[in-house]
């Protein structure tokens, strides 16, 4: 190959936004992908137990009622905050008897594999936790360990500001809530689902955008067939 072809492969290369590998083994395809391009699609999971304000936080980030806590199965919403095109996934308590986990398993994995950018674990501040270190477990069993990098404890609350709902954090009574934000790297936001406003949800969002940074793309998926296929991270 001469120097000018090599130039050439070597221009088409830096220009390439994404780049895509399949090797096959033994019909389980893996899929690598390199990605320097900055999608537009902010991929937001919300887990918590009934009654966490999960369905209501949703419904902030989209700023219109489309959750409830009711529903049994993954919930889809849309909305556009700027240039961020922001897809919320309501999911059930995963502990409910009433789900169905392979079925909810295979939902997730199928609406996050073009990419996840964060999943916010919903924690009431008022109330003492349950299952939440459970939710944790089902959430690392099924994106692999990978995803604590862009797991935040989502405080919801009534009328604090956020001073104090750290404070509050910090009290020995909430020893359990304090060695859960420490699994999850102390990473967490509060929010106020009664008093519904475009500053605190886009606030939420830019602590998202900045955890994105921080990993430097959104975890996306590498193996087909396996459930805990999303191991690394990829580009903006």
């Amino acid at each position: 190959m001469n120097t000018e072809c090599i130039q050439n492969s070597s221009k088409l290369l830096s220009e390439t936004k994404s780049m895509f590998f399949s090797v096959s083994d033994e019909s389980l395809m893996i899929l690598f992908s390199i990605s320097v391009s900055v999608d537009a699609v902010m991929r937001i999971v919300l887990m918590g137990r009934k009654g966490s304000g999960r369905s209501s936080s949703g419904n902030s980030i989209l700023g219109e009622n489309r959750f409830t806590e009711q529903e049994c199965e993954l919930s889809e919403g849309q909305t556009q905050i700027g240039h961020r095109r922001v897809h919320v996934l309501d999911c059930p308590d995963v502990l409910d008897p009433d789900v169905d986990k392979e079925k909810l398993q295979e939902q997730l994995l199928s609406a996050c594999s073009a990419g996840l950018s964060s999943v916010l674990l919903v924690v009431p501040l008022v109330k003492k936790l349950e299952n939440e270190q459970e939710m944790l477990e089902f959430i690392k069993d099924l994106f692999g360990p990978e995803v604590l990098k862009c797991i935040m404890i989502l405080v919801t609350h009534e009328d604090e500001d956020e001073a104090r709902v750290s404070q509050l954090l910090q009290q020995k009574v909430n020893v359990d809530l304090q060695q859960l934000l420490t699994e999850c790297g102390t990473k967490y936001h509060c929010i106020n689902n009664k008093r519904r406003s475009e500053e605190q949800r886009i606030h939420l969002l830019q602590k998202i955008e900045g955890l994105m940074k921080e990993n430097r793309g959104k975890l996306v998926k590498r193996r087909r067939g396996s459930m805990g296929s999303f191991v690394n991270f990829s580009g903006l």
